[in-house]
């Protein structure tokens, strides 16, 4: 599971429990994942024992985010030998520093080992590695991407191989006896390792610089070797631990007194987690987790414009403008010719594979972008820069507009947010006449025609309210055509748009028939809706847990709202990282970890707690 991630909105690199590498994303987060497996090593001259630092090889330990030095760390320990790591991706170069320091119990000679296989471009083969002894650094490389790795101080040693095939483990065996045999060059699914001799006295660490730069020619990877040697790796490990430390000095929305330090802590590495998943183009990937592969064939590593648009609100809020305008530019460089967004999209902007059938439609997730901008706007971006993406709105709201059922008059039948059943959905219905009136506010900001936004709006509102509200049952139904009456925690997230005004009796009515249907009193927490059995029979889920304490704070119910932040701090992880949703016997980890749309939510719901629960925002 990942359990750290460092990244620049170009490289994103995760590690899991032990605090080996897990993935390593270029040249966007979430594509391409290049990483097969990177591994450190220790052999003992004076034993002759040899340990990769791996589950059984020793202890390894990820505590709590140190301080404000809010990247990953690992300390490993056994035999005498203590092993500290550091990651730090670079701001501004698409560098990696894995910063290493051994320490010994008592005098002693030491070889540490550095093996990395990749799968350059999602692909293990057809790659080569090779030592350039003229520059003593060793380079992968396939097609347009380069890797260089060398070190601070030099290398003694390196060798390439190859695994996988031919009956090959790996050259990382080569490493095992303490002595590397192996060849300056190879290729096909080629790997390497590298060594350095460290003499270690007691008291007195050593401190081994891995540098791995990334670029996507020769020329380019090079001349980044040769400006990081002139300059000293160490000055390029000062630079991206100052950036940190600055950064979070900027964005200090975890002050607050009575915010116990769990939940500060939650948010400080939310804050990290949101702007490790932005990518420099405005790409918002859901998550970088990779270990959906194995369950569902696919990954979490795509663009979804739902969880998108609501974790650039979260931003916004949080005081991340820049990288909410950067989505919303994004956004407007995918939408389709008829204005609707489709299913997701790669980190590129290409479009995402996809389960549903054509039009690949969830009208949610283009009114979650049009109610995006809108809040861009409330939250204090420039007319001007709103007048930049007026034509995404304005496309977007025709389409809503258009996109009716003619019988009913609510939104068309398309899948609903929990991407699994097409019909008539209450949240999309709700979603879809929040973002007509969000829409009109900016067209009227700019002085723009708003053709019928506003009555379209008002008519799906009460058209949603008079079918989708059953008095025999006292409450809502889930959907139309075909008709499900299962309770859904997305009803909570409908009224946070403003379906119901608070002082209405089914809003409370809403409130007790979600909570006494779907709350989880062993463990606590909120499950998505009756039956659900994704990754487990009717988990709680941490942004349906938050979105009651949204309803709570509309309610002025303040104190419950808090139960619910605290109960979601103790859902993190020890490194401070949300999942998806919470295993009920354990309270572990499921599905995708970290996932964004989790940790916007936790942002929005504390922002809101702060607030005292005032006036709902323009979510």
């Amino acid at each position: 599971m990942i359990t750290q991630l460092a990244g620049n909105g170009r490289i994103l690199l995760t590690l899991n429990d032990t605090g080996e590498w897990e993935d390593l994303f270029y040249p966007f987060p979430g594509q391409f994942q290049h990483l097969r497996e990177h591994r450190l090593g220790l052999w003992d001259e004076g034993s002759s024992r040899f340990h990769w630092l791996k589950p059984g090889n020793g202890l390894a330990y990820q505590g709590p985010l140190p301080g404000v030095e809010s990247y990953p760390t690992t300390v490993w320990t056994g035999d005498g030998l203590t092993l500290a790591t550091e990651e730090i991706v670079h701001p501004n170069h698409d560098v990696i520093l894995r910063v290493v320091r051994v320490t010994s119990d008592r005098e002693r000679r030491v070889r540490l080992f550095s093996y990395q296989s990749f799968m350059i471009a999602e692909s293990m083969y057809q790659e080569t590695a090779y030592v350039d002894r003229a520059s003593w650094s060793l380079v992968h490389y396939k097609r347009g991407f380069y890797f260089e790795l060398f070190g601070d101080p030099a290398f003694d040693h390196a060798v390439c191989g190859e695994h996988t095939l031919k009956g090959l483990q790996g050259s990382y065996v080569d490493a095992e006896d303490g002595r590397l045999e192996g060849r300056p060059i190879a290729h096909g699914a080629a790997d390497s390792v590298l060594q350095w001799n460290l003499h270690l006295r007691p008291g007195n660490p050593s401190t081994v610089r891995i540098v791995l730069a990334l670029e996507r020619s020769p020329d380019a990877i090079h001349r980044v070797r040769d400006e990081i040697r002139a300059a000293g790796p160490g000055r390029y490990e000062s630079e991206g631990k100052a950036y940190t430390r600055a950064w979070i000095a900027r964005h200090p929305v975890d002050r607050a007194d009575d915010l116990g330090e769990p939940v500060r802590r939650l948010v400080r590495s939310s804050l990290l987690v949101l702007q490790r998943s932005c990518a420099t183009n405005g790409a918002i990937i859901a998550s970088p987790d990779t270990r959906s592969l194995a369950v569902g064939g696919d990954s979490y590593n795509y663009c979804w414009w739902r969880d998108g648009a609501y974790i650039a609100m979260a931003m916004d809020d949080a005081g991340l403008g820049a990288h909410a305008g950067r989505f919303l530019d994004f956004a407007q460089r995918c939408q389709g010719p008829d204005g609707a967004f489709l299913h997701r999209h790669f980190p590129d902007g290409e479009i995402g594979s996809t389960w549903h059938p054509p039009p690949f439609l969830q009208v949610d997730q283009t009114a979650s972008v049009v109610a995006a901008a809108a809040h861009h706007l409330a939250r204090g971006a420039d007319p001007d820069v709103v007048l930049g993406i007026w034509p995404m709105v304005k496309k977007a709201a025709n389409f809503l507009v258009g996109f009716r059922d003619e019988a009913t008059g609510l939104p068309a039948a398309s899948y609903d947010l929990w991407e699994e059943r097409l019909g008539i959905h209450a949240y999309s219905c709700a979603a879809v006449a929040h973002a007509l009136e969000r829409a009109t506010e900016i067209a009227q900001t700019l002085g723009k025609e708003h053709p019928r936004w506003a009555e379209a709006a008002e008519e799906i509102r009460a058209a949603t309210l008079e079918r989708m509200w059953d008095t025999s049952l006292d409450r809502f139904i889930r959907s139309l055509d075909p008709r499900d009456e299962r309770i859904d925690a997305s009803l909570l997230l409908a009224l946070d748009l403003g379906l119901l005004a608070p002082e209405d009796p089914r809003f409370r009515r809403t409130i007790a028939s979600v909570t006494g249907r779907l709350w989880k009193p062993e463990v606590g927490g909120l499950a998505r809706y009756e039956g659900d059995e994704y990754y487990g029979p009717e988990n709680p889920w941490v942004i349906c847990t938050l979105w009651l304490g949204l309803a709570h704070l509309r309610i002025g119910d303040r104190p419950r709202a808090r139960e619910l932040i605290d109960w979601t701090a103790a859902c993190q992880t020890s490194t401070g990282l949300l999942p998806e949703q919470v295993e009920p016997a354990r309270r572990e980890p499921r599905s995708a970890t970290p996932l964004a749309w989790s940790h916007s939510t936790f942002l929005e719901t504390v922002l809101r707690y702060r607030s005292a629960g005032g006036p709902a925002s323009t979510v």
